[in-house]
C-alpha cells in the first residue's frame, strides 16, 4: 500500500478518522516545510496536459493566445467546449449559472457537503438548463445564494466570486491576510468577504491575472479564458492537471503565492483536498466546522482512510453522520488515531 507524504509549514491541529477495518493512508504533518511539486493519486485520472497537438480546433484561440495552454488542455478533456460556430468566445463574460456547470464539468466527482433545501433556489425553476448544475455547486461548497434565497443564475460573476468559489469547494485555508498587498496593486478593492478566500488562492497558486499579473481586477465580470485560466489552476491544485511549464507565455499570469510550488499543503485540509483520494476526508472535515481549526503545530502522523474505505462502510453511514444532529459524533471519530511524530510507510488495516 502506498502512502501520502507531503511536508507542511503550516500548524495544524492533530486529526484522524479511524474506521473499522478501513483501508489507511498516513498524511505527515511537519515543520518546517519544502516546497513539493504536485503528485497526482495513483486512483486519479491521467492529468490533463496542454499539448502541441490539440484534439478541438477553436477559431478564435488562436496558437499565441495568453490562455491557450488552459483554455486547450480543458476543452481536450470535455471541461470546456466551444460555441456550434467553433468559436470559444474568451473575452464573453461567464453568468453564475455558467460558471456553476463549468464546477459539475471540472469537479464531476467532488463530495458533497451540505443539502439544498426542497424547492431549491427561488430563481431557478426544476427545468431551467442548470438547475442541477447550480445544485451540485452549491452542494459541494462551491458557490451559495443570495439573501431571500436567490442564486441570480443570469448575473455575470464577478471574477472575485469565481476565486472564492473554487477556494471554498477545494477547502483551501490560510495565509497572512495582510500580504495580499504584496501580490495585487489593487488589493484594497477586494471585497471583505473574500479577503480570507483570495488569500488562500493565492497561496495554493490558482489565481491567474491578464495582462497584468499584480491586477486583480476583483470586481470586473469574469471572462470564459479567465474562468478556464482558474479551473485549470485548480486541477492542477488537486493533482489532475500538469502546471503549465515555465516556458510558455501563459506561465508568468500565474500569481506565485508559493514560489517555485503549484501544489504545497498548507494545513492538513488542504493536504485531504490536494489528492483525490481524500475527497470524502475533505467533504467530513468541512461538514463538522474543524476546517477552520487545524492549525496547531506538528509534527504528526494523521491515519486517514481513502475513499475506498469510506465506500466499504454500510449504506446512509456517511449521509447520517453528516446531518446536524450527529455533528458531536463526526467530531468525535474526526479526533481518532493521531499518531506524534514521522511514519513513512504504513501498509495495515484499522481493527477498530
Amino acid at each position: 500500500m502506498s502512502s501520502l507524504f507531503r511536508r507542511s509549514s503550516a500548524k495544524v491541529a492533530l486529526l484522524v478518522l479511524g474506521m473499522t477495518t478501513a483501508t489507511i493512508t498516513p498524511i505527515v504533518i511537519s515543520a518546517p516545510a519544502l516546497s513539493q511539486n504536485t503528485v497526482p493519486s495513483p486512483a486519479t485520472p491521467s492529468p490533463a496536459t496542454p499539448s502541441p497537438a490539440s484534439t478541438v480546433n477553436l477559431s478564435d484561440v488562436s496558437s499565441d493566445y495568453w490562455a491557450r495552454p488552459f483554455i486547450q488542455a480543458l476543452a481536450d478533456n470535455n471541461v470546456i467546449s466551444g460555441f456550434p460556430d467553433g468559436t470559444f468566445r474568451p473575452n464573453q463574460p461567464v453568468t453564475r449559472a455558467e460558471f456553476a456547470a463549468l464546477i459539475q464539468k471540472a469537479f464531476s466527482n467532488q463530495n458533497r457537503v451540505r443539502q439544498l433545501s426542497a424547492g431549491g433556489f427561488s430563481d431557478v425553476p426544476a427545468g431551467y438548463w442548470a438547475a442541477s448544475a447550480i445544485q451540485n455547486a452549491y452542494e459541494t461548497g462551491f458557490l451559495a445564494g443570495y439573501p431571500g434565497n436567490v442564486f441570480r443564475p443570469n448575473q455575470e460573476i464577478p471574477k472575485v466570486q469565481g476565486i472564492v468559489a473554487l477556494s471554498n469547494g477545494l477547502g483551501l485555508s490560510g495565509g497572512d491576510t495582510s500580504t495580499l498587498g504584496t501580490y495585487y496593486n489593487d488589493a484594497s478593492a477586494i471585497p471583505n468577504y473574500a479577503v480570507a478566500s483570495v488569500t488562500a488562492a493565492t497561496q495554493g497558486n490558482l489565481v491567474v491575472n491578464y495582462p497584468d499579473v499584480k491586477q486583480l481586477n476583483p470586481q470586473q465580470s469574469l471572462t470564459r479564458a479567465e474562468a478556464a485560466a482558474l479551473l485549470y489552476q485548480a486541477l492542477v491544485r488537486q493533482g489532475r492537471a500538469q502546471p503549465i511549464a515555465s516556458n510558455l507565455p501563459a506561465s508568468q499570469y500565474v500569481v506565485a503565492g508559493t514560489p517555485g510550488s503549484t501544489q504545497t499543503a498548507t494545513d492538513i485540509v488542504s493536504l485531504a483536498a490536494s489528492s483525490n483520494s481524500f475527497t470524502t476526508l475533505t467533504s467530513l472535515l468541512k461538514t463538522s466546522g474543524l476546517a477552520d481549526v487545524l492549525q496547531q503545530p506538528g509534527p504528526y502522523t494523521v491515519f486517514a482512510p481513502t475513499n475506498d474505505a469510506f465506500a466499504a462502510l454500510p449504506a446512509a453511514t456517511l449521509e447520517q453522520l453528516q446531518q446536524p444532529e450527529n455533528r458531536e459524533a463526526l467530531v468525535k471519530i474526526l479526533r481518532y488515531h493521531v499518531v506524534p511524530g514521522a511514519v513513512l510507510l504504513v501498509s495495515s488495516r484499522l481493527e477498530n
